[in-house]
């Protein structure tokens, strides 16, 4: 069996789906450090007038001190009307069910699951929470691969930079996305 993982981000670009697309089970790491200043909660698109727009989930301050799956969104309603609109502005699509939840990984899995059913991709997916793995780096990687019985862990292209290939008890490969641009899949779909 093929696994992949990754962070779940907020509207995920192409290449995100094309990397789901090629397991057979995708892995939401969930139960890892916010980054403050990531994708985890924005993005950006292209405007109206084709200029880089950025859209960002407000979150709780000290965010940066929890995992993502613990990480509240603000009380704040003005976010959320900023982001519903720029997105019917651009995209004529209402995207307003998305932002319900008070937690930044289920506005993330919403937007994601959303991305997948547009795009036509039925790869199932698993929290790792749900596994507890207490490892870290990529001795995490490798015990969520052998708990999960790969035979294949697909990473992405900057895992070369980083990732310990010899502690994984399976084989280890490497996916080049090909994607126009970098913009976020509601560009595309």
């Amino acid at each position: 069996m093929k696994v992949t993982i990754h962070q779940p981000e907020h509207f995920p670009y192409l290449g995100f789906f094309q990397k789901m697309q090629a397991a057979d089970l995708f892995v939401i790491l969930d139960d890892v450090q916010y980054t403050k200043n990531n994708f985890q909660n924005r993005n950006k698109f292209l405007n109206l007038n084709g200029v880089d727009e950025w859209f960002t989930v407000e979150v709780e301050s000290k965010a940066n001190t929890k995992l993502i799956n613990q990480v509240a969104v603000s009380s704040n309603p003005k976010w959320r009307r900023v982001i519903v609109n720029k997105l019917q502005t651009t995209f004529k699509k209402d995207l307003s069910e998305i932002y319900n939840s008070n937690y930044l990984v289920d506005i993330n899995l919403a937007s994601i699951e959303f991305c997948r059913q547009a795009l036509g991709i039925s790869t199932p997916m698993v929290l790792s929470s749900e596994l507890n793995i207490a490892t870290s780096s990529s001795q995490r990687l490798a015990d969520i691969c052998r708990k999960l019985d790969a035979t294949e862990y697909i990473s992405g292209a900057g895992g070369r930079d980083y990732l310990d290939e010899s502690i994984f008890d399976c084989k280890v490969s490497y996916f080049q996305p090909e994607v126009p641009n970098y913009y976020t899949t509601l560009q595309h779909i």
